[in-house]
């Protein structure tokens, strides 16, 4: 993006003419959102409000004499979305799954005690025996792959949790990506940030719940998909849009 600098000190100084000026400049913001972000920001992703304040932020720091206004808006935006990461990083936890939710004991105390009441209701409303061969049938499942039910962690934030059950929905209807899932028994991270246009790091750090996800589905676990109604209800959208040759995906 070429801009000459006296264009910049306008904007900065007149109110109206910065509205039009950033308006103007939203598809190189999307564009360098995009770039740093690894997949499509759209103007709903919090991506983009970030990038916009970062734009805001570097027409009112601007110098002229430092170089090209596009190569410093996009430092300015690289590194608030950086900042951003890592603050999600730091502060959106993971809720475990503890053994005493699968035993139908639930801790008041214990971290998002509504998500586990939840699973350990839908677990208890069930018979008890056919509850409890789910389990043992699903750890024995979920063993190559490194963790047992006891190490899912269910996302906390809606939007994490949003982006997962897309992530998995996609999953289960990519015939060639759950055969290599099965195959190598890991989660094909990179393909499937692509196939599903969420974030290679929440893949990334939410692999062990979109696993578990998508082979509770895929499999025979009624019991143990009561609360996976989110991932369930992805699944009939994707599959609604590829019937519709909307390209979902």
């Amino acid at each position: 993006m070429r801009t000459a600098g006296k264009e910049v000190v306008r904007a900065r100084q007149e109110e109206p003419f910065l509205e039009c000026f950033i308006e103007a400049y939203q598809p190189f913001i999307l564009r360098t959102a995009s770039k740093y972000a690894g997949f499509l920001v759209t103007r709903s992703d919090d991506e983009f409000s970030i990038a916009l304040l970062a734009f805001y932020e570097a027409v009112k720091h601007y110098d002229p004499a430092g170089g090209s206004f596009g190569a410093f808006a996009s430092l300015v935006i690289r590194h608030r979305l950086a900042d951003y990461y890592r603050s999600q990083r730091h502060f959106e936890p993971e809720i475990p799954l503890s053994p005493q939710v699968f035993d139908g004991a639930v801790d008041r105390d214990m971290p998002d005690f509504s998500v586990q009441m939840e699973v350990s209701q839908s677990l208890s409303q069930k018979d008890s025996e056919t509850a409890a061969w789910e389990i043992e049938a699903a750890n024995q499942q979920l063993s190559p792959y490194g963790f047992s039910l006891t190490d899912l962690c269910v996302p906390h934030a809606e939007k994490p949790r949003r982006d997962c059950a897309r992530a998995a929905a996609v999953l289960l209807q990519c015939p060639e990506l759950m055969a290599e899932l099965r195959r190598l028994q890991r989660l094909p991270v990179k393909r499937l940030a692509v196939a599903s246009r969420v974030r290679q790091s929440v893949i990334e750090r939410h692999r062990r719940y979109i696993i578990a996800a998508v082979l509770l589905v895929s499999g025979n676990y009624p019991r143990l998909c009561a609360y996976l109604e989110p991932v369930k209800n992805e699944m009939h959208a994707v599959a609604c849009a590829a019937a519709a040759d909307k390209k979902p995906f």
